[in-house]
């Protein structure tokens, strides 16, 4: 998710069907700077199954970057801090927005701030990876296409711990698992070419958005989904 300033220390971003979301940024302790240091770790580690960055683009979708590694050079180049935030909408897991100092940041939902279990620094790092594509455009657009390329991230860095720790997700059903980072993967891939359940998860979510931007030109699935959303 991509946010606006709001005021020196609240920043939201407007959402159609939900009205403003805000999210005010908490300062790091040693517990948080330890689970984010971990999760940048894992997310550095992380590679991209090359067949899955196919059936991506097969689809019209366009991973931002090609590795984990990737997207935490670029939060390392651009100085981008990562912290914790408390949100208006308990519902989201992460956005990009700014800190106490108005500088770009990516912000984790504070509920999250104290759990470093393993499960739990690795859909982190899936969250990181989620709002660095988003920075990574470097404007202040966002469409269905753009949501769809980085939910892609989430997946691809997903599917990637899965194989580096094939049971940590396991038994995982908390809400940032099942609406979050086990959910996608099941969306992403579920049997078919229809895609009937990431349309209408997509849709829901995000379906108060353009199809597209200039940055993200849309693909037929973003155009589809937007249909979704106007004939709801």
């Amino acid at each position: 998710m991509r946010v606006g300033q709001v005021s020196s220390s609240s920043f939201g971003a407007r959402d159609a069907l939900k009205g403003v979301i805000y999210a005010k940024p908490i300062k790091n302790g040693e517990t948080q700077e330890g689970i984010i240091n971990e999760a940048l770790k894992e997310l550095n580690e992380a590679k991209f199954d090359k067949t899955d960055v196919l059936y991506m683009q097969s689809m019209g979708i366009n991973p931002p970057f090609e590795s984990g590694s990737e997207a935490v050079e670029y939060l390392k180049k651009q100085n981008i801090p990562i912290q914790y935030g408390k949100f208006s909408d308990k519902k989201v897991h992460a956005c990009l927005g700014r800190n106490e100092e108005g500088k770009p940041a990516v912000l984790i939902n504070a509920r999250y701030r104290n759990e470093d279990d393993k499960a739990t620094i690795l859909a982190t790092a899936e969250a990181i990876a989620h709002e660095a594509g988003h920075g990574k455009d470097n404007d202040t657009m966002n469409s269905i296409q753009e949501e769809l390329d980085n939910l892609s991230l989430n997946v691809l860095v997903h599917r990637a711990f899965e194989k580096k720790y094939p049971d940590v997700f396991d038994g995982k059903d908390s809400f940032f698992f099942t609406e979050g980072v086990s959910l996608y993967p099941k969306l992403f891939f579920e049997y078919g070419a229809d895609k009937t359940g990431l349309k209408a998860r997509v849709a829901d979510k995000y379906g108060h958005m353009p199809a597209g931007d200039k940055k993200h030109p849309p693909s037929k699935l973003a155009e589809q989904i937007k249909e979704l959303d106007v004939s709801a």
